[in-house]
């Protein structure tokens, strides 16, 4: 299960096979790692209380070593940034590709695509994230890939202009890469829409119900949610699950040009199930009507176009 977290942005994810005491020992090795991330919106008031009284443990972040003090090291890799879409800021992160994979280096840079880094000789594992809400603090980021690899972001503070964006490559000793960035929303767009019947559909609205409520940052398949989100409460941008139709819905067939917006979610839908679906509903013949459209299982950063007949 997820950590209740109503309000933040990243957050660690707790399996149902971690004992409470795991759960205890991450509270306390981690909590001051997501101060260090800037990630404000994460501490509960518990955890804020928690914060205090640990603020001398260690913690699983550590400062990345400097590599502008070691004048011997005149190594530097190219990195060529691979993205669909725009970002205005980029987090770098490379770590030693061992057994530990321990950090090496963190940088942050604009939107630029053509990056050079100075960097140790050897086998790497490159990480970069995009548009992450909350600066990381300069050179204090996750001290192993592994631990990278457990953060998650929350649905509901998603920004369809400018989403979240993720990936990593590993690199054996060379001096140049390609990094693909993908988001984790994926885009439901509503096409053509009509009824089959003779009245319309009026005050029509279109949402999503089944919406996977967070996902894996550096996941690229397998999402399967352990918590779903069926209304637009708590999101930063609401109109992502639910929008009006600005038209009744007759049976002549007319354009919709709606976008709606939610996490990957390979579930199958099933009555009761946990796979995601377009909900239309208004009013026919004074009567509240409601009609559920299955998506079907759904990627990581994928693109659907749904023409909808409602029958």
């Amino acid at each position: 299960m997820k950590r209740e977290n109503l309000s933040g942005r990243i957050l660690k994810d707790i399996r149902p096979r971690q004992s409470a005491c795991t759960t205890l020992n991450w509270l306390f090795e981690h909590t001051l790692y997501t101060l260090a991330l800037k990630f404000e919106h994460l501490q509960s008031n518990g955890v804020q209380a928690l914060l205090t009284a640990v603020t001398v443990l260690i913690c699983a972040c550590t400062r990345a070593p400097s590599l502008q003090n070691h004048p011997a090291i005149a190594d530097s890799l190219l990195i060529h940034i691979n993205s669909t879409l725009p970002y205005d800021h980029l987090d770098i992160l490379v770590y030693k590709d061992t057994l530990t994979q321990p950090l090496e280096s963190h940088f942050r840079f604009g939107s630029g695509i053509n990056l050079r880094i100075p960097c140790h000789p050897g086998s790497k594992i490159v990480a970069a994230i995009a548009d992450i809400d909350g600066e990381l603090a300069e050179g204090l980021v996750p001290d192993r890939f592994s631990t990278l690899e457990q953060l998650s972001m929350n649905y509901a503070d998603e920004n369809p202009y400018a989403p979240l964006q993720s990936g990593y490559v590993t690199i054996d000793g060379k001096r140049r890469c390609e990094l693909a960035l993908s988001p984790l929303l994926c885009t439901i767009e509503i096409g053509e829409i009509s009824i089959d019947g003779d009245y319309p559909l009026l005050d029509p609205v279109a949402g999503l119900t089944g919406v996977s409520a967070s996902a894996d940052i550096f996941r690229y398949d397998g999402f399967h949610p352990s918590y779903t989100l069926d209304g637009p409460e708590t999101l930063r941008y609401p109109m992502m699950m639910l929008t009006e139709i600005p038209f009744d819905i007759g049976n002549t067939p007319r354009e919709a040009g709606i976008r709606l917006y939610c996490y990957p979610n390979e579930d199958e839908y099933s009555p009761g199930g946990s796979g995601t679906s377009i909900i239309v509903s208004g009013i026919i013949e004074e009567g509240f009507k409601q009609f559920d459209i299955p998506l079907g299982p759904l990627r990581r950063g994928g693109f659907l176009e749904k023409d909808i007949i409602l029958k």
